[in-house]
């Protein structure tokens, strides 16, 4: 055995290339891992490995749900695949190009050269003179044919294939959420705009708190194109529908295999604990039950 190889760290790097969850650990050194998080990392693992095609989840305000499926999924789907075309949207372009920009400092770490050294962007945020695109807006991988583009609700896809669309918190706030005419809109965009270019094989991935029940999660399951996963064996038989899993942060469903709380348990109790949620729902109920518990009332 050589005394100069670490070992350790290469087993690391090798776990990382594998698991979304153990990329994170190495790519950020605070990183917690709670019993939530190995499931939701496991989820996004069956995104990216083509398991899961359509995949929506619902989970509450400050749980970590895009610093896993928008900042380091669509790092490490281009790591494996750097010919990807990725296109992410947020309710405003702001919010989209900063989730680009930070995936954007993951692939600049030494960390992820060390596993994906084939996956490079631009090292200067202005076209360079072989012509990768590195901006506010998105970047393109040098040498190959995989690209990441930003865009608020409402943006333009146009010219752009997309083999992968991550949909982050597509409404603001409550007033968004309520009003029709923004959930028009956003329904409108999605289907004329987002629908059109995606292809056989593309992949979507909505992740939300919610807010309303005639979302865009909602209109989907009033048409009968989503299916509700209560534990791992529902997803042998997805026919081509949407997965959606929900995530209370208060336990009142029954006991699964992939939530295991008790009744009353908290989802992230490091962070929330039942004794602030209990306020939080005390104060405001019927929108307690559409952030924190997936369940948005009329």
């Amino acid at each position: 055995m050589d005394s100069n190889v670490d070992y350790r760290k290469l087993a690391r790097e090798e776990l990382a290339r594998r698991k979304l969850i153990h990329f994170a650990e190495i790519l950020m050194h605070n990183f917690e891992v709670t019993e939530f998080h190995s499931v939701y990392y496991r989820i996004l693992d069956l995104f990216i490995s083509g398991d899961i095609k359509k995949l929506m989840i619902t989970v509450p305000p400050q749980h970590g749900k895009s610093q896993g499926s928008t900042r380091f999924l669509p790092a490490k789907m281009h790591g494996i695949n750097p010919d990807l075309k990725i296109s992410i949207a947020s309710y405003s372009a702001t919010l989209a190009k900063s989730f680009n920009r930070d995936i954007q400092r993951l692939i600049d770490t030494k960390e992820f050269s060390a596993l994906y050294p084939e996956t490079q962007i631009n090292s200067k945020r202005v076209v360079n003179v072989d012509g990768y695109l590195r901006n506010s807006e998105g970047y393109e991988i040098i040498g190959k044919q995989g690209s990441l583009k930003a865009v608020g609700r409402g943006g333009s896809l146009t010219g752009n294939t997309v083999d992968v669309m991550i949909m982050d918190d597509l409404y603001k706030d409550f007033a968004e959420a309520n009003s029709p005419v923004i959930r028009e809109a956003a329904w409108n965009w999605y289907t004329t705009v987002v629908k059109t270019r995606l292809h056989n094989d593309s992949q979507e991935l909505i992740v939300f708190t919610r807010w309303h029940e005639d979302d865009i999660i909602g209109r989907l399951e009033s048409q009968g194109l989503v299916k509700e996963i209560k534990c791992w064996a529902d997803l042998e038989d997805l026919d081509g529908r949407w997965a959606k899993f929900n995530f209370e942060a208060i336990k009142e469903s029954l006991r699964t295999d992939i939530d295991n709380r008790d009744m009353d348990d908290v989802l992230y109790p490091s962070k929330h604990d039942l004794e602030s949620l209990e306020e939080k729902r005390e104060l405001d109920p019927i929108n307690f039950g559409s952030l924190y518990q997936g369940d948005p009332q009329p």
